[in-house]
Parts: structure tokens; C-alpha cells; sequence
């Protein structure tokens, strides 16, 4: 009897890890930026990739023209199931030689999550929505 009561539990827990509807385990891996929507203006983007690892994060930019990746290291910090903050370090160069690369106007930037599932993510910051598919 006691091996059973075991069994269920343990049953119990990985059905419960499966269901389970945890924002930083979704934003885990590669995802590429798809489209940016600002002030009704849609931009289609096939070039830039966000990356999470834990509170790891990667921005990175492909240069069609070199076939190359410029690549930067930072972090991601959740706040709440709806929030993320990323900050891009000084590594592997100053942030802030990076940032031309990009539409960000400071190396930390906060956005709200309006989607995260296994194939999408929405993200929102400064009154632009981007929208990542997984890669």
C-alpha cells in the first residue's frame, strides 16, 4: 500500500511540472524577432534574436552583409508573469557600442509581456510591440 501511495505522489508532481504555466520557463531559448509596431507602422524583422538562459540574457544581430553575428551578453530580471527588465553588460564590448545595433536608447530596458507560449512571444516597451516567433 505504502508503494502505491509513492507512485501517486510522485505521478501527482510530474503532471504538475508539465502543466506547469511558469513565465521564465517560457521565455527559455532563442526566439527571432519577427515584427516591431510602432505608431501603426508595421516593420517585418527576420535579423534579430533575443535569448534567455535562466536570468542570462543575448541579444544578437545578424549583418546579412558579412554574414556574421554581433552578439551581447546581459541579464533578464521577471517582475511578476507580465514584466521583464534586460540589461545588456560590457561584454563582450561597452554596452554602449552596442546599442547602435539596436532600438534601445539605454543598455537597460523594461518591457511588459503580453504573450509568451511555446511559439510566440509579445513583448511591449516604449510604445512599440514586438513580436518574436521561437527559433
Amino acid at each position: 500500500m505504502n508503494r502505491m501511495k509513492y507512485w501517486i505522489i510522485a505521478v501527482v508532481a510530474i503532471l504538475l511540472a508539465a502543466c506547469n504555466n511558469d513565465t521564465e520557463h517560457k521565455l527559455e531559448g532563442k526566439w527571432q524577432l519577427q515584427q516591431v509596431e510602432a505608431d501603426g507602422e508595421v516593420i517585418q524583422a527576420d535579423t534579430v534574436f533575443y535569448n534567455f538562459q535562466n536570468i542570462l540574457f543575448m541579444f544578437q544581430v545578424y549583418i546579412p552583409a558579412t554574414e556574421t553575428y554581433m552578439t551581447q551578453h546581459g541579464f533578464n530580471t521577471l517582475e511578476g508573469d507580465d514584466q521583464v527588465t534586460l540589461e545588456l553588460s560590457d561584454v563582450p564590448r561597452p554596452a554602449s557600442q552596442y546599442l547602435p545595433y539596436t532600438d534601445w536608447k539605454s543598455k537597460t530596458r523594461t518591457f511588459t509581456i503580453e504573450k509568451v507560449s511555446g511559439k510566440q512571444l509579445i513583448l511591449n516597451s516604449e510604445g512599440k510591440r514586438y513580436i518574436f516567433r521561437k527559433f
